[in-house]
């Protein structure tokens, strides 16, 4: 009798363990979809809020006037150059092209 006690409340906790998981997977999964198409509707509209990062604007300012401006740039160069001043390696050719066609 006690056996089948224990059973049937396990059984019961696991059930209703399993039915709050569905209910949190389904709410977050909603939540997801209703931000997806938030930002989607954005897209279409144009109206996207991108945030910007003060700290990051001025190195890009000032990696534009420190950059070379020939195209000889090698991957070692680039590499140490984005590890100095903690910017992604795309930003820095980035900023090589900008500054080749501005002269």
């Amino acid at each position: 009798m006690n056996i089948d006690l224990i059973f049937s409340l396990m059984l019961l906790v696991v059930f209703s363990l399993s039915i709050l998981g569905f209910y949190y997977i389904n709410r977050t999964r909603r939540q997801n979809q209703l931000l997806l198409k938030r930002n989607i509707s954005l897209l279409r509209e144009e109206k996207i809020i991108a945030a910007v990062e003060p700290n990051r604007t001025k190195k890009r300012r000032k990696l534009l006037r420190r950059i070379k401006s020939n195209n000889e740039l090698n991957d070692k160069q680039i590499l140490s150059e984005a590890q100095k001043s903690k910017l992604s390696a795309g930003e820095i050719l980035l900023a090589n092209r900008i500054n080749s066609f501005s002269r």
